[in-house]
């Protein structure tokens, strides 16, 4: 059983609103929080102390994990982007994995969305099985949101789907799988679930070249099916490798907010691990969703390639 599991994942946008409905209106996904609140400015950089924020968390299939988040800055905002989002991806982008049983009705939508880019319509292909043994056939089809986030839908055709629209994980574009394997294993105590290597046609994903070999591994939490967290790299040929950030978080990055059994034990074991921890363990106090007082402790830190993590212990709810 892994020691860690990722709750959601929050993207930082331009304008929550107009995220919130693109979610809940073209995906199908529901809102279970849509707060204002204020930010003390000690997790994360971004912002000043104090700053106003909305948060909206969009749920799939699950109630604890497999969320989206939607956080805008309200009060001071932060800066607008000065140029489009890129429509190519690289070292340090994020796909949101995705399933769907209404592949139909999802396009369909996406199509009458203003504010998306579709980048692959619904495609056919497949996949090496998890065991590694046969393959899973899916459609699949491809866009980036209304701020440049980039998702990945699939409906499988020879295995059964999920019931409704589920987010099954987030994966990092990274530079060295085993690095980043070793890191979520050892440090964060997550368990390997998924470890292959494939082709990527380079019609669903807009990265590197058609038939590029990657390597793709996925570490699950405390769920068997969502939740999880990919690692990816491309094996042959590699692409460039930007310079880490260690930085403030803006509009287009993304947060990655986890539960853990000892944020603590975490924090100990990032000792000399090749990761910039931001905030070391602190106790803190959130009303969650039902209006309820939650106490937990929370650190910070940016992974071997600058992905930006939240993790929290919960101690006692009232």
């Amino acid at each position: 059983m892994s020691e860690t599991h990722v709750k959601r994942t929050t993207f930082i946008v331009e304008d929550v609103k107009r995220s919130i409905a693109f979610y809940r209106d073209v995906l199908g996904m529901t809102v279970y929080y849509d707060q204002p609140m204020t930010v003390g400015g000690k997790i994360i950089p971004a912002g000043v102390p104090g700053a106003k924020v909305h948060l909206g968390i969009m749920e799939g299939n699950h109630k604890d994990v497999a969320k989206i988040g939607l956080l805008e800055w309200t009060d001071p905002p932060l800066d607008k982007p000065k140029t489009p989002y890129r429509k190519r991806m690289g070292i340090g982008d994020i796909v949101i994995v995705t399933e769907t049983p209404d592949m139909k009705g999802v396009y369909a939508r996406l199509q009458a969305a203003k504010d998306c880019h579709i980048v692959c319509p619904p495609h056919d292909w497949s996949v090496p099985a998890p065991d590694g043994k046969g393959q899973v056939e899916m459609t699949t089809l491809s866009f980036f949101d209304p701020d440049g986030f980039f998702v990945e839908v699939n409906t499988k055709r020879n295995v059964p789907n999920m019931p409704v629209f589920a987010v099954r994980r987030a994966t990092l574009i990274v530079r060295d799988v085993d690095v980043s394997l070793a890191f979520y294993k050892n440090v964060m105590g997550m368990e390997v679930w998924y470890d292959q290597v494939m082709p990527v046609g380079g019609q669903v994903l807009p990265a590197g070249t058609p038939g590029a070999k990657v390597r793709v591994a996925i570490l699950k939490g405390n769920d068997p099916l969502v939740g999880m967290l990919g690692i990816m790299a491309f094996l042959d040929p590699p692409i460039a490798a930007p310079p880490l950030p260690k930085r403030p978080l803006a509009i287009r990055d993304a947060i990655f907010v986890c539960g853990a059994d000892d944020v603590h034990a975490i924090h100990k074991r990032m000792e000399g691990a090749p990761a910039y921890v931001y905030t070391p363990p602190i106790d803190d106090v959130v009303t969650g969703a039902d209006g309820s007082t939650i106490k937990m402790s929370t650190m910070s830190f940016f992974d071997p390639d600058g992905f930006f993590f939240e993790v929290n212990t919960r101690h006692v709810v009232k």
